[in-house]
């Protein structure tokens, strides 16, 4: 078999329909967060069949050495989304990342390669520097661009 037959076969569901998500709104109270939307007309459609909340982001990061960056359509999901929360996860490397998806418009944002990396080199320890280094980063960023608080985020000015 190809290799991307049998990649596709272990990391897809093909059979997976927008009707999946109804079904699964019909047996469940708990909140539907649906990830690794890339277009806002997806995000409409996910909206329209009542998920609580939308993981906005590609795999491309581990599944492919190119490609379009998640954080160029942020902005038209948010706004596709309406009043349901955006989360935002792709190519966050930096405290400047965090701020440029909150300034897009998501309502949070998830790191990975960074937090694994701090992990690797020193367990939890390197967890925690990590994190305190973004914090720091992100912080920093705000105090010199004159932001007192992430309301006051403009994406213009974190170019």
């Amino acid at each position: 078999m190809h290799a991307g037959l049998v990649w596709a076969s272990l990391f897809s569901h093909p059979g997976l329909t927008w009707a999946d998500i109804d079904h699964y709104r019909s047996i469940t109270k708990l909140p539907i967060i649906l990830k690794g939307i890339c277009d806002s007309d997806d995000v409409r459609q996910a909206v329209d069949r009542g998920v609580d909340a939308i993981a906005y982001s590609n795999h491309g990061g581990r599944q492919a050495n190119g490609g379009v960056p998640a954080i160029d359509g942020l902005a038209a999901a948010v706004e596709a989304a309406g009043s349901v929360p955006v989360t935002f996860d792709s190519g966050i490397r930096d405290g400047i990342d965090i701020l440029r998806a909150v300034a897009l418009g998501a309502s949070l944002v998830g790191v990975a390669r960074p937090y694994v990396y701090g992990l690797a080199l020193d367990g939890t320890n390197g967890v925690k520097h990590v994190i305190q280094s973004l914090l720091a980063e992100a912080d920093l960023t705000m105090a010199v661009n004159c932001y007192l608080s992430l309301n006051e985020l403009a994406v213009q000015r974190l170019s």
